[in-house]
C-alpha cells in the first residue's frame, strides 16, 4: 500500500519470485516467510528488515483521513499507510529520546463564533503568532520546519494535485499535518495548506458546516501568512486600485499567493467585494500560471535526522537502530549522517 501496489506489481516487480497467490497467503499470514522472501521483499518494497518486526503503535482507526474524497483508492490507502508508517518510526524515536511530544495547545479548543468570524480568526492568528510560535509579526521563512519545532509533526507526501493536505491529532494530544509536495503546487500553495490544516488543530468550527469551516481555515491561513498590520503599512488604507507589480513584492517577502493577499485585504476591508471578483478573473485569466515563481523559500526539516543523530550520539539506540527507523541499509546512513573515523 505504502508503495502503491498491487499484488500483481508486486509480484512484477520481484520478478515473479514470488507469485501473486504466495504474496496473498503471506499477507494473511496462511504462510511464512523465510529470511530469503524476507529479504526479496525488503528489496522490492524499499524497506529495512527491521519494517517487518516493528511493533505497530500507530493504527488507521486512531487517525481520521479527511480530504481523501478525489483520490483514486490506491492512492487513499498510499498516503494513509506512508502516514502512519512515518509516524510508528518518528514517535518510537521520541519516546525513546524521552521527549514530550503534545501540541503546545488543546486542539480544536479556539472557539471560533457564528456573526464574529473576522474577529474571532484575527484573534485566533494572534494567538498562534505571538503566545505560541512566538515570532510576532515576522515573516515565516520555513513553516514546516517552525511546526516540527513546535511538535507538529509534518509528512510530505507525493500524489495527485487534487490533494493539498489533510491534518488529524493522535489521542488528542499529538498533532499531524500531511500535505502534498507534488512539484506540480506552486511552494505559496504548499505553504498555505500547512496553516490552513493549522487551523484545523488549533480552531473549534463546530458551529460551521465543512464548507464554511475550509473557508475559515482559509482566512486563517492568510492572517498567519500576512498579519494584518504589515498588509495595512503596505496598502496605507483602503484601495480603488491594487498593482500587480505590488503584490509580487509583498509575495517574494511573505511567501504568499497573490490570490491569498487580496482574500486578505478585502478580509480586513481594503478592497471591495466588487474589486475582489474582478481580480479573480484577471488572475484566473493571466496571473495563476506564474504562481510557481517570485519566492524563493524553502519548506524542509531536519528534526527527524538531528534526533536520530543525537540518540546514536547518546547511545540511546545503537547505529543499526537508528539506520532502521531511518528505513536506511546501515552503511547508507553511516556515510550519510555520521563523521568517518579519522586515522
Amino acid at each position: 500500500k505504502m508503495r502503491g501496489f498491487s499484488l500483481q506489481e508486486l509480484s512484477d516487480v520481484m520478478n515473479q519470485a514470488i507469485s501473486k497467490q504466495d504474496l496473498n497467503r503471506l499477507e494473511t499470514g496462511i504462510k511464512k516467510p523465510d529470511s530469503e522472501i524476507v529479504s526479496q521483499l525488503c528489496s522490492a518494497l524499499n524497506v529495512t528488515v527491521d519494517y517487518f518486526f516493528r511493533n505497530p503503535s500507530v493504527s488507521l482507526e486512531q487517525v481520521e483521513f479527511r480530504k481523501l474524497k478525489k483520490l483514486p483508492v490506491r492512492e487513499k490507502e498510499k498516503v494513509k499507510s506512508q502516514t502512519v508508517e512515518y509516524l510508528e518510526r518518528y514517535l518510537e524515536l521520541e519516546n525513546l529520546l524521552g521527549i514530550d511530544n503534545e501540541l503546545p495547545f488543546t486542539p480544536r479548543a479556539f472557539k471560533i463564533k457564528p456573526g464574529k468570524e473576522i474577529e474571532g480568526i484575527s484573534s485566533a492568528a494572534t494567538t498562534m503568532r505571538e503566545d505560541i510560535l512566538k515570532i510576532g509579526s515576522d515573516p515565516i521563512f520555513n513553516i514546516y520546519e517552525l511546526l516540527e519545532e513546535k511538535n507538529i509533526k509534518v509528512f510530505r507526501t507525493e500524489v495527485d494535485p487534487s490533494f493539498s493536505g489533510m491534518s488529524t491529532t493522535i489521542e488528542n494530544k499529538i498533532g499531524v499535518i500531511v500535505y502534498n509536495d507534488n512539484n506540480d503546487l506552486p511552494i505559496v500553495r504548499k505553504r498555505f495548506t500547512l496553516l490552513h490544516e493549522l487551523g484545523h488543530l488549533f480552531l473549534d468550527l463546530t458551529e460551521f458546516d465543512e464548507k464554511h469551516s475550509e473557508k475559515l481555515c482559509d482566512a486563517f491561513a492568510g492572517a498567519m501568512l500576512l498579519p494584518e498590520d504589515k498588509l495595512m503599512e503596505y496598502f496605507g488604507g483602503r484601495r480603488e486600485t491594487v498593482y500587480v507589480k505590488e503584490l509580487r513584492l509583498i509575495k517574494s517577502y511573505f511567501g504568499i499567493s497573490l490570490l491569498a493577499i487580496m482574500y486578505r485585504a478585502k478580509a480586513l476591508n481594503l478592497i471591495s467585494e466588487h474589486y475582489l471578483k474582478y481580480f479573480c478573473i484577471k488572475y484566473n485569466q493571466f496571473f495563476k500560471k506564474e504562481e510557481g515563481e517570485g519566492y524563493d523559500g524553502i519548506e524542509k526539516s531536519n528534526r527527524f535526522i538531528q534526533l536520530l543523530i543525537r540518540a546514536v550520539a547518546q547511545e540511546v539506540i545503537s547505529t543499526t537502530k537508528a539506520a532502521a527507523l531511518n528505513n536506511q541499509i546501515l552503511g547508507d546512513f553511516r556515510e550519510q549522517y555520521l563523521d568517518a573515523d579519522k586515522k
